[in-house]
């Protein structure tokens, strides 16, 4: 599937490219103390060339019409924000995850809840999706506001649902349909 962006009049969701990779480390690194907490790719291991890697498992991906993980960008300064995509498609169930991060000097802006809703639009709008979720271990309120904020519905509580930092965690999972 050809994918070019998404906005509104604050953000872009767009592929990343090769001259991103080193702003991705900088906001990486800087978003450790809180994305790091949750994603544990996010340390000071974090490379260029993890970033490149990463650009290029998502290229594949999107065009394979596997996932469709990007960068989130500023419309006005075009600063990379964080990142945001669908991935986890079910194609037969026509369901995905929606997922996000945002770096840490750009948190609390309302940047995660508009992606989603850019997400949510395009996942059922132009992947034909009739479920998102949005998953997060228990603990990370913020990720929770975001999906509330986003209009999600809280459904459960599920046991093990993630492996982070080596080990299960519990997890929180909300979902968005079209009637919502």
């Amino acid at each position: 599937m050809t994918f070019q962006r998404l906005a509104n009049a604050k953000l872009v969701i767009r592929p990343f490219e090769p001259g991103d990779a080193d702003e991705f480390v900088r906001a990486a690194h800087e978003s450790i103390e809180t994305v790091g907490r949750w994603m544990s790719w996010c340390s000071h291991a974090f490379t260029r060339d993890s970033a490149l890697e990463w650009f290029a498992t998502c290229d594949q991906d999107r065009a394979a019409g596997r996932t469709f993980d990007m960068g989130l960008f500023c419309t006005a300064t075009g600063q990379l924000l964080g990142g945001a995509g669908i991935n986890q498609l079910s194609p037969h169930h026509r369901y995905g995850n929606i997922g996000y991060w945002v770096r840490q000097s750009r948190q609390g802006c309302g940047i995660a809840r508009q992606a989603v809703t850019l997400l949510r639009d395009f996942g059922f709008q132009q992947l034909g999706l009739f479920r998102l979720e949005i998953v997060m271990g228990v603990g990370n309120t913020a990720s929770e506001a975001v999906a509330i904020a986003a209009g999600a519905t809280f459904e459960c509580r599920a046991r093990n649902r993630i492996f982070l930092h080596d080990q299960p965690l519990d997890a929180h999972i909300y979902s968005l349909v079209p009637t919502d």
